[in-house]
């Protein structure tokens, strides 16, 4: 029984390695390419060829090519979390606006509340969800040399949210 899951699990890490070898002919609008030499290439339009990455660079008319053994990951550009901040920031600011509407009851008896707190709280917060949602981007990994199992572990420090840690498993 062991055996038989020790066989199972190697064969479903094993697979994402073999899963990304049909990339030649592979276009992406906006991506980053992370390179052996630690740096990061903006590029446009990329193209995986054979055994090359051709791309543009924002605002140039030159193609430019890099050897495939030459680049660690290749990132996609994939969208931003506008919409979701925007159901997020909507549904926080009417009940935030409920509970404020609430405290402005005027009296047991006639049970009058005013409503213009949940109008101007689910407003703001929908613009600040908004706002929020923008700035989060999303990077799909297209190509990675290295597809081990640690390998997949990235611990990142960003500026605004601090430390994050993900693990990415390829189908």
């Amino acid at each position: 029984m062991n055996k038989l899951l020790l066989i199972l699990l190697i064969s479903v890490l094993s697979y994402p390695v073999f899963s990304q070898q049909d990339l030649e002919g592979r276009s992406i609008d906006k991506g980053f390419i992370y390179t052996a030499d630690s740096d990061t290439i903006e590029g446009q339009y990329i193209v995986f060829m054979k055994d090359s990455i051709e791309y543009y660079l924002e605002n140039y008319q030159t193609r430019y090519t890099i050897p495939l053994n030459d680049v660690n990951e290749v990132l996609e550009y994939d969208g931003n979390y506008g919409n979701t901040g925007i159901w997020l920031g909507a549904i926080g600011g009417a009940v935030v606006g409920v509970v404020a509407a609430l405290g402005t009851k005027e009296t047991e008896t006639s049970g009058y509340i005013h409503t213009w707190p949940i109008y101007l709280c689910t407003g703001l917060d929908t613009l600040l969800g908004y706002v929020i949602g923008m700035s989060i981007e999303y990077w799909n990994t297209v190509y990675s040399k290295s597809m081990s199992f640690l390998k997949n572990l990235k611990i990142k420090q960003h500026k605004l949210t601090g430390t994050s840690v993900s693990y990415r498993v390829y189908f």
